[in-house]
């Protein structure tokens, strides 16, 4: 039985335990339902010893100490790897700077490295951010270009060979369906439940209030689609900036705004809305994105990179560059729609086709351990 490693660069909220949505944990559980093993490594900065779990068969999840330079994580130590029987890491790391020194620890060890990249160049909105993490991605680059080297979407292939990376293939991002409920109810019994209007058209929108989701342009949407109300789940730095433009446009009675909710009740929404709208135009792939396919919810979203993979423009949903675009692609979805939009993520997005390249990949590279 192979092991896979699974390392989290990252120390933001989303890797945290309590974030149900956990990518990683998603791609174990596609592992072991191959035959594998799966390691799943997260940073806790400030802790002074490892804390395991194993939420289920051939599933393992570490919280390691690490250290923290603002959402960059640096483990102090991979002996795990070693501990482990690690056979192969499958890195999502792409620009992170703590990758090379897991590289060697690997090159040392006859452990195989590969990767799964999104993106490269830095997106943080500070300049001497981006001017300092855009000079470490050389390290990086040196080392993906002599190791395996996926890609999420076709804009990060691109990137990879604009860098001088050759891509190995495409491997999509995919969802975990075991963490989905079932919602066997019908959209009005839901929309019962959840005090929606039966009548009404309505749009979800789930995800960080954060600039760069486009939160704020809920409003100029909202207007340019006056038959439309709106559900937005989520919070984040322009949480009172939203709400303040709601109300200045007289926007708030057609818009319910809820923070934080349970996995249940946002899964409930998705079957109960008409639509799911997609703000931003950076978008590297959209876990919500699939969620909401995945339940039959007809996607509008702006172009971007995780959006033009996912969505058949006018089949599974709407691709658009403006707000007034998407407010004309809203009145234009339908059932079908929502239909061929689930019918997209059962056959090309879920963790097990990601999982099957890699142990492909895995077999023929003939790792150290067996």
């Amino acid at each position: 039985m192979k092991t896979i490693v699974i390392p989290q660069f990252y120390c933001g909220p989303s890797g945290q335990k309590g974030m149900y949505n956990r990518q990683e944990v998603g791609l174990a559980r596609a592992f072991a339902a191959l035959g594998a093993r799966a390691v799943v490594l997260y940073p806790a900065p400030g802790a002074a010893a490892p804390r395991v779990e194993e939420p289920e068969p051939n599933v393992r999840v570490y919280e390691l100490p690490a250290r923290a330079l603002g959402s960059q994580a640096f483990y102090k130590s991979w002996q795990v790897l070693l501990a482990e029987h690690a056979d192969a890491v499958h890195v999502m790391g792409d620009n992170a700077p703590g990758v090379p020194g897991l590289y060697r620890f690997c090159r040392r060890h006859g452990i195989l490295f590969y990767s799964q990249i999104g993106a490269l160049k830095s997106t943080s909105p500070h300049a001497a951010v981006r001017a300092v993490m855009d000079l470490l991605l050389r390290r990086n680059l040196a080392v993906y270009q002599k190791t395996p080297t996926y890609a999420k979407t076709p804009a990060a292939a691109a990137e990879l060979q604009a860098l001088g990376v050759r891509c190995a293939g495409l491997m999509p991002v995919g969802l975990d369906t075991a963490i989905i409920p079932d919602i066997p109810a019908e959209r009005a019994q839901l929309r019962g439940a959840l005090g929606l209007d039966p009548q009404a058209k309505i749009f979800a929108f789930v995800g960080r209030l954060d600039a760069y989701k486009r939160p704020l342009d809920l409003a100029p949407l909202l207007q340019a689609a006056p038959g439309w109300q709106a559900v937005v789940i989520g919070q984040g730095a322009q949480s009172e900036a939203l709400r303040a433009a709601l109300a200045q446009n007289g926007l708030l009675g057609r818009c319910r705004l809820i923070p934080r909710l349970a996995n249940q009740a946002v899964h409930a929404y998705y079957h109960a809305c008409d639509a799911f709208v997609n703000l931003n135009d950076g978008e590297i792939f959209g876990m919500s994105l699939l969620e909401a396919m995945y339940a039959g919810c007809p996607p509008v979203a702006r172009h971007a990179p995780g959006p033009d993979l996912i969505i058949e423009d006018g089949v599974s949903g709407f691709l658009c560059d403006t707000v007034a675009q998407m407010a004309a692609a809203l009145d234009r979805v339908d059932d079908a729609m929502g239909a061929a939009a689930q019918k997209r993520i059962n056959e090309h997005f879920l963790w097990q086709n990601s999982a099957e390249t890699a142990l492909a990949l895995l077999q023929g590279k003939g790792a150290a351990h067996g």
